[in-house]
């Protein structure tokens, strides 16, 4: 805009288009440039644009798993199963929905899961509605995927469920605390602050 005249029109003075794209396509690295086609084909480092991850699988690979997952990518309970299926190298397929606090969720996955909670999967065709048991159903379904949960005869066997609870205990009481109207020291700070504690006791006895 001239700073001369405020009322006169402004002055278009970016690069078009095309220009701008070829500079872009200077200054790009080789792994910038197949950013957008590996995560579209499936492959390279996890990434919440992607729809599909099929790892090392053959091309036409059909996955197995499907998760329905929240668009912005930061539902606790998703990214723990979304976790296993990175570690496990699980071929699965992406579909997003929106967290009840971003907008109504399409009707589709509703008449799939009434309640509208996420995250979901498809497994097999079998549909899973709550995030541990979709876990125990991967751990039970690709058990030549990185088993995560130790053998029935481990030792350690019988802290999983107990562990399980207390995550879904810590979550609860951080999200009750987060959203009530809460003073510093009061009892839902305290009742935290303890499964905090207790969660720390636990990953000190797996260290």
């Amino acid at each position: 805009q001239n700073s001369d005249d405020p009322s006169a029109p402004f002055k278009d003075s970016a690069p078009p288009w095309d220009q701008l794209r070829q500079q872009l396509e200077k200054a790009q690295t080789g792994e910038e440039k197949a950013f957008r086609g590996n995560v579209a084909a499936g492959r390279g480092p996890a990434n919440h644009l992607a729809n599909i991850r099929l790892f090392d699988s053959p091309e036409g690979t059909e996955p197995r798993v499907t998760l329905y997952r929240d668009k912005a990518a930061w539902c606790p309970y998703c990214q723990k199963v979304w976790f296993q299926l990175e570690l496990k190298r699980i071929p699965y397929k992406i579909e997003k929905v929106n967290m009840r606090c971003y907008g109504d969720k399409p009707d589709w996955f509703m008449r799939m899961q009434p309640s509208g909670g996420i995250p979901v999967a498809k497994i097999d065709g079998r549909v899973i509605t709550e995030s541990n048991d979709i876990m125990q159903v991967l751990e039970s379904s690709f058990p030549e995927h990185n088993p995560l949960l130790p053998e029935p005869s481990d030792p350690q066997a019988p802290r999983v469920q107990p562990l399980l609870r207390l995550e879904r205990q810590l979550f609860s009481s951080w999200f009750r605390w987060l959203i009530s109207p809460s003073r510093s020291g009061d009892s839902q700070q305290r009742e935290y602050e303890k499964l905090l504690s207790e969660t720390d006791a636990q990953l000190g006895e797996a260290a």
